[in-house]
């Protein structure tokens, strides 16, 4: 190899250094979504005698927040907090947060199983 050979490899080196050093942008990372901490098992009324537990629209209304979301859905109530992550349709889920969503429920957005996968959030009756 001769001189003028490595004198080029040696000035390549150092312009591609310098370029990646001082002219291109560090490497964007990801921002990760917060993780919202949330109880292991919230506690809610239970009933003793297993009849359904009664809750009224306002005690339901006070849980409108993405990390505490009550719905109601045909009159029952459900504590849709652990599902708020994993709704498909983001946070549409808290468009009626704490009010009645029967109606968006029942959209045409929404498969026949969804009612199976409600169920396993469901905490209660609404009183009239």
């Amino acid at each position: 190899m001769d001189t003028n050979t490595l004198l080029y490899i040696v000035v390549f080196v150092a312009i591609a250094y310098a370029i990646k050093t001082y002219i291109l942008p560090e490497p964007v990372k990801p921002v990760k979504k917060p993780t919202i901490v949330k109880a292991a098992k919230r506690q809610h009324k239970k009933s003793t005698d297993g009849s359904p537990v009664y809750y009224t629209a306002e005690e339901v209304s006070v849980h409108d927040k993405e990390d505490d979301l009550w719905l109601i859905i045909d009159k029952k109530v459900y504590d849709v907090t652990d599902y708020v992550d994993k709704h498909m349709g983001g946070l549409a889920i808290m468009r009626n947060a704490g009010k009645d969503s029967t109606e968006g429920f029942n959209g045409e957005q929404h498969p026949i199983k969804v009612r199976q996968v409600l169920e396993e959030y469901y905490i209660g009756e609404l009183k009239q």
